[in-house]
């Protein structure tokens, strides 16, 4: 017997198709193509000493890690079929990582070693508070589920 029912098909289509989800996930898109972009001209030395430039890859980098978070929060909210364990929602690493990477793309002292040592107690002290974070939340948004 064959069904052309995709719910049957695809465990994941209320959570693919929820409106929320589809916004992020454009969001999303956006955001790591100018992320990317952004990336790659610095990469590339072209516009290193304007500020502007930095400026939107580290807006980027932030709004990317920031709807990781989003996503996590709301795909836990709401319900969406029987598949939950199939969502797959853990830990953002990729929000982690460009927190990070902001982290070192700001210069805060003209020593390089203070630089160095304020870079090393930011990246630290912000992906502790992550994890911190993860973990207060995984019960509360029913993380253990996916």
């Amino acid at each position: 017997m064959i069904y052309n029912n995709s719910r049957i098909e695809n465990p994941y289509f209320t959570y693919d198709n929820n409106l929320g989800i589809i916004a992020i996930s454009i969001a999303l898109f956006v955001l790591k193509l100018i992320f990317l972009s952004v990336f790659l001209l610095i990469a590339l030395d072209k516009f290193l000493k304007e500020n502007y430039a930095l400026a939107i890859y580290i807006f980027s980098a932030l709004s990317i890690a920031i709807l990781q978070w989003y996503e996590l929060y709301y795909g836990s909210t709401f319900y969406y079929g029987e598949v939950r364990d199939k969502q797959g929602l853990s830990f953002p690493f990729l929000a982690s990582f460009l927190v990070t990477l902001s982290i070192w793309k700001i210069c805060y002292s003209k020593s390089e070693i203070n630089n160095f040592m304020i870079k090393i107690i930011f990246t630290i002290v912000i992906n502790l508070g992550l994890y911190l974070l993860w973990t207060q939340v995984y019960e509360s948004w029913n993380l253990w589920q996916s």
